[in-house]
């Protein structure tokens, strides 16, 4: 790989990508700062705390969600965000807030999204005993949150029933759901390190990892399968150092997988909002190349002049 490989990527997202995505990538790889993608991040917070406004790019409500804020509990953790920084004590302020005790979790997406241009399966909230994306945000407020807050024990909770979860073998896990139970490990790995149950659920997990990632590489560029970057963002974290080399092989050959603008089309569609859904595939597109140019980062590729 070459540098000027990476250089054509960023000239790609500077056609379509966002301006979170461009501050993201100058702090990642060029003279931008923290400063910059917290300015931008902002833009998507709302006044209860939480995300919305198309931060997931698949749906537009301007109202906050778990999953929106979820989205951006990885933008903060990536760039190493401040636990007082007010973003993320507005954050949680809005997780406690909008918490469901009766089913323990949060509400996926907010009641108003059919309202708004949305991917057909952000019409409803589907399955209420999925851990998507309330998994991940346990995981987060474990990770940044006070332990004296109320919303600190129900998250604990959360945890403690994600982990039975994922060492129930007989418990089959969705793709997304799976990626917010990888990203909880991560989070909470230190403080239960020596936590037996937490033990075991690693050790199942690299088991569920590996029967989730489609082996077969030919599919990962042309349909919506799992390829090892959808449950793995960055270097090092949980499972990255086993599947290794499965990332080295991904990014080979996304290289050559590259439209005109050496970027990335994704691999699904929407069946309605088609004027919403051009201006979701460009943010998909920066968001994407992000990804990649982070990868190829954290895995100590080597580029050649």
């Amino acid at each position: 790989m070459k540098q000027t490989d990476i250089e054509k990527i960023v000239h790609g997202m500077l056609h379509v990508a966002r301006p979170l995505e461009i501050a993201r990538v100058r702090y990642l790889i060029s003279d931008g700062s923290q400063e910059e993608v917290i300015d931008e991040l902002k833009q998507f917070q709302n006044s209860d705390g939480g995300f919305g406004h198309g931060l997931e790019p698949d749906f537009i409500n301007p109202f906050s969600s778990a999953t929106q804020t979820w989205v951006a509990t990885n933008i903060i953790k990536e760039i190493d965000m401040d636990a007082f920084h007010p973003v993320v004590l507005k954050l949680i302020d809005y997780l406690a807030t909008t918490f469901d005790a009766t089913i323990n979790r949060w509400h996926a997406i907010d009641s108003r999204n059919r309202d708004y241009p949305h991917a057909p399966w952000w019409e409803n909230e589907g399955d209420l005993s999925s851990m998507n994306p309330s998994a991940s945000l346990a995981g987060f407020i474990i990770k940044y949150g006070n332990p004296m807050l109320p919303i600190y024990a129900k998250a604990k909770k959360v945890v403690d029933e994600a982990l039975d979860m994922i060492i129930d073998f007989n418990k089959e896990i969705e793709r997304h759901e799976l990626r917010c139970l990888i990203e909880m490990l991560d989070d909470i790995s230190g403080f239960y390190l020596k936590d037996p149950k937490y033990i075991k659920a690693k050790n199942q997990m690299i088991l569920r990892m590996d029967d989730t990632i489609e082996k077969d590489e030919k599919k990962w560029f042309t349909d919506y399968v799992a390829k090892p970057s959808a449950l793995i963002k960055s270097h090092p974290s949980f499972g990255s150092e086993v599947f290794f080399d499965f990332l080295i092989k991904e990014i080979e050959i996304a290289l050559n997988h590259q439209n005109d603008e050496h970027l990335w089309d994704i691999t699904w569609q929407w069946s309605s909002y088609q004027e919403a859904f051009e201006k979701a595939q460009k943010d998909w597109q920066g968001i994407i190349a992000y990804d990649y140019i982070k990868l190829i980062k954290d895995l100590g590729i080597t580029l050649e002049d």
